[in-house]
C-alpha cells in the first residue's frame, strides 16, 4: 500500500479530509521529535532554561491530538470510510495518543533537570545512568523520526527496524537501572537525586516503548496485521516478512 492510495476517492473534500488527517498526524510528531531533541540536549547541558521551553510546548502537543480527534470524527460523520480508510482514521487516532503519552515523557525528563538545579547538586550528573539515560534519550529521538519517516511512506521495513531497536533499548535501561539501584546502598548517595534519575530512566524507555507502538500501528494501517497480542515467536515471523517485503 501507498499513502497516494488514500487520494483516490471521487469527492475531492474528502481525500482532501485524509491527506489533512496524515499532515496533522505528522506535524503532531514533528512537534514531539523537537521536544525530545530538546530534552536530550537540555539533559547534556544541564541547561535548565530549555527544560522549561521543553515543558511548555507539551501543552501544543494536547491541542494537536485534540485537532485530530475532531478531524477523525469529522471524518466518520461525513463519509462512509472503506476498510482501508477506516485503518487510517483509527490508526491517527491511537498514534496521537502515542504521540501524547511520548510528550508527557519528555516533560518527566525536562523536569528532572529543573529539579536537580533546585537542589542545586552538581554531583547528580556524574551519577551511574545519566550518560545511559542521554543515550536512551536519543534512540527514542532516532525512533520517533524513523517511525514519522515510515508513516509518511507507509514503509513495513523500517517499521520492523524499529520494533527490534526496541529491545536492544531495553538492554541499556536495564543496565542502567541496576547501576542506580546499586548505588543506593552507598551511604553518601544523594538519595534525591537517585530517585529523580530513576524517573527520568523509566521517562525515557517508555518513549522508546511508543515509538515502537507507533510502528507496530503502521503495520495495522498496511495490512490490517496487529502486533500488540502475538507471542515473541510468531512477531519473530512476521518481523522476518516485513523486512522481505
Amino acid at each position: 500500500m501507498e499513502r497516494k492510495e488514500f487520494g483516490t476517492h471521487v469527492s475531492a473534500s474528502y481525500n482532501q479530509y485524509l491527506e489533512d488527517l496524515f499532515n496533522l498526524v505528522l506535524e503532531m510528531g514533528g512537534m514531539v521529535e523537537k521536544q525530545l531533541s530538546s530534552a536530550v540536549i537540555a539533559v547534556q547541558n544541564a541547561d535548565v532554561g530549555l527544560a522549561k521551553e521543553v515543558i511548555q510546548l507539551d501543552k501544543f502537543i494536547n491541542r494537536e491530538e485534540i485537532e485530530i480527534d475532531r478531524l477523525c470524527a469529522r471524518v466518520l460523520a461525513r463519509q462512509q470510510p472503506t476498510a482501508s480508510d477506516l485503518r487510517l482514521v483509527i490508526s491517527a487516532i491511537r498514534i496521537a495518543l502515542d504521540l501524547e503519552r511520548m510528550g508527557d515523557e519528555v516533560v518527566k525528563i525536562a523536569k528532572l533537570v529543573v529539579h536537580l538545579d533546585k537542589i542545586g547538586s552538581d554531583a547528580c550528573l556524574n551519577l551511574q545512568g545519566y550518560k545511559e539515560l542521554i543515550e536512551i534519550s536519543a534512540h527514542g529521538t532516532d525512533m520517533l523520526k524513523d517511525a514519522l519517516n515510515a508513516f509518511s511512506r507507509l514503509d513495513l521495513p523500517s517499521c520492523a527496524a524499529i520494533i527490534q531497536e526496541e529491545e536492544k533499548v531495553d538492554v541499556i535501561y536495564k543496565r542502567a537501572v541496576k547501576e542506580v539501584t546499586e548505588r543506593f546502598k552507598d551511604s553518601e548517595s544523594d538519595i534525591e537525586c537517585l530517585l529523580e534519575l530513576i524517573y527520568a530512566l523509566k521517562a525515557s524507555e517508555r518513549i522508546t516503548d511508543h515509538a515502537c507502538n507507533i510502528a507496530e500501528i503502521i503495520v495495522y494501517l498496511v495490512n490490517g496485521k496487529e502486533l500488540r497480542n502475538m507471542d515473541s515467536e510468531r512477531m519473530a515471523e512476521m518481523l522476518n516478512e516485513l523486512t522481505r517485503s
